[in-house]
C-alpha cells in the first residue's frame, strides 16, 4: 500500500488493548528512568569540573555573555553602558548536605539535557502505532526540530539571560547595610532553573502544531487573540527571568512572540494540510 494513503497503521496497533497501551508506555518510561540514572552517575563523574566551569561560567568577567553584550552596547548606542562587570561572589554552604544536594541536582538537570533527544524519541515510540505512514512520515521530520529548539532554549538562557539577570540581581541593594551570602544550592537553582525552562518554553511551536493539528486551535483563534498571548508571554518571561527590569523580559519575551508568530504559520500549514487531506479522502 502506498505511503501516502492516511488510513494505512500498522497491523499490531489494531490488537492493542487498554492495558497493553498501559503495559508499553510502562517499559518506556522504564527505559526513559534507566537512561536518566545512567546519565546522571557519569555526569556525577564530572560534576566537580560542571560546576566550575559550566554553573560558575556566567559569574566570570569574561564569560562570553558579558562581551556579547559589550559588543552590542558599543555597536547600537557607542557606550561601554552594556559592558559589565560581575561583582566578585563566593558560594555559601549552610547544610550539611548542601554541597552533595546541590551536586546531586546538578547531575539530574544535566542528565535531562543530555538526554531529552533520547526522552522525546521514547514518546515519539509510544505514540507512533496510532499514526498512519503518513503521519509517520511528516511527524518524523518534526522530531530533529523539537530538540533543536529545546537546546536553542537552553543556550539562550545560559548565554544571555543567566547573565544579564544575575548582574542585575547581585548589584540590587536594598541597604548598603545588607551583605550578600550566596549559597551554593542558590547559585545551582538559579542557573538550572532558568536554563532548563527556557529550554521548555521554547517549545511554543510544538505546542502550537499538536493543538492545531488535533483541532483545538487555528491560525484565525491565534491571530485573533495574539494581543492576550503577548501578555501570558511577558508574564512567563518575567517568571523565568528573575530580574525585574524590562530588559531580561524583552530579551526573553521578543523571541517568544517570534515563535509564537513562526506557530500561527504553522497552524495555517496544518489547515492546508487537513484540507488537502480531506479533499484527497472524498
Amino acid at each position: 500500500m502506498p505511503l501516502d494513503q492516511p488510513d494505512q497503521v500498522f497491523p499490531y496497533e489494531k490488537n492493542m488493548g487498554f492495558f497493553d497501551h498501559i503495559d508499553e508506555l510502562r517499559k518506556r518510561l522504564f527505559r526513559v528512568a534507566i537512561l536518566l540514572f545512567v546519565a546522571m552517575i557519569v555526569v556525577f563523574v564530572f560534576v566537580q569540573d560542571i560546576f566550575e566551569f559550566i554553573i560558575m561560567g556566567p559569574f566570570k568577567k569574561d564569560f562570553w555573555g558579558y562581551r556579547f553584550f559589550c559588543s552590542a552596547g558599543k555597536f547600537i548606542t557607542g557606550t561601554d553602558n552594556l559592558c559589565w562587570t560581575p561583582p566578585q561572589m563566593e558560594g555559601i554552604s549552610t547544610q550539611i548536605q548542601g554541597q552533595f544536594i546541590s551536586a546531586f541536582k546538578i547531575s539530574m538537570v544535566a542528565a535531562v539535557i543530555v538526554v531529552f533527544p533520547i526522552i522525546i524519541g521514547q514518546i515519539w515510540g509510544f505514540v507512533k502505532p496510532a499514526l498512519s505512514q503518513r503521519e509517520i512520515k511528516k511527524t518524523r521530520r518534526s522530531l530533529f526540530i523539537v530538540s533543536l529548539l529545546f537546546f536553542t532554549g537552553v543556550a539562550f538562557a545560559y548565554f544571555l539571560l543567566v547573565p544579564l539577570a544575575s548582574n542585575f540581581l547581585l548589584n540590587y541593594q536594598l541597604s548598603p547595610n545588607v551583605k550578600n551570602l550566596i549559597t551554593i544550592n542558590s547559585i545551582v537553582g538559579f542557573v538550572t532553573f532558568m536554563s532548563l525552562s527556557t529550554g521548555l518554553v521554547f517549545e511554543l511551536p510544538v505546542l502550537i502544531y499538536i493543538l492545531a493539528r488535533i483541532g483545538l486551535v487555528n491560525s484565525e483563534f491565534l491571530k485573533k487573540y495574539w494581543r492576550y498571548a503577548a501578555i501570558g508571554i511577558f508574564i512567563i518571561a518575567g517568571i523565568a527571568t528573575p530580574s525585574p527590569d524590562i530588559f531580561s523580559q524583552l530579551l526573553l519575551g521578543i523571541p517568544l512572540m517570534a515563535l509564537y508568530i513562526i506557530g500561527i504559520v504553522i497552524a495555517k500549514r496544518v489547515e492546508k494540510r487537513k484540507a488537502a487531506e480531506e479533499l484527497a479522502d472524498k
